[in-house]
């Protein structure tokens, strides 16, 4: 996506994953794409519902500048299934121009307790550039009938 009439910054990335690192020479890999997490049991006695868990990884956001140079402001605002939105979370980045590479690794940290799609919001500065979607499910391991004739 061309931000500025097409002259950048060009939106690169825009990721969840399991961990995303750096190399030696700047290369970025990110490692287990995040876009649908199943938690689950095979314990019969699971609850129905999901019991609540953090969710651990890193969100990936990634712009070349394009002929854009100067400072600008990404932020990153979380909504839960339930459509309630978490405290937005801001980092400045620098464009060089030169379609240079400016790229934000954040850790999330996250308190999971609904099913569902959790959207990830990233503007830069006003402009909404993306949505990241994650799918949170809940299964529970078959269930043999004959477990609820034993009690």
């Amino acid at each position: 996506m061309a931000l500025n009439g097409g002259r950048g910054p060009y939106l690169l990335v825009a990721a969840i994953c399991q961990r995303a690192q750096q190399d030696q020479y700047g290369s970025f890999s990110l490692i287990n794409l995040l876009e649908h997490l199943v938690a689950g049991s095979d314990d019969p006695n699971a609850p129905e519902q999901m019991p609540p868990f953090r969710l651990d990884a890193n969100l990936v956001v990634m712009f070349a500048s394009g002929d854009t140079v100067g400072e600008r402001m990404v932020t990153i605002v979380a909504e839960q299934p339930d459509g309630e939105r978490l405290p937005p979370v801001s980092q400045r980045i620098v464009l060089r121009g030169n379609d240079q590479r400016s790229t934000i690794v954040s850790n999330l940290s996250l308190d999971i307790a609904q099913t569902g799609v959790y959207w990830f919001d990233v503007y830069l500065d006003d402009d909404l550039v993306t949505r990241i979607p994650l799918r949170i499910g809940w299964e529970r391991g078959p269930r043999q009938p004959w477990m609820d004739l034993i009690r």
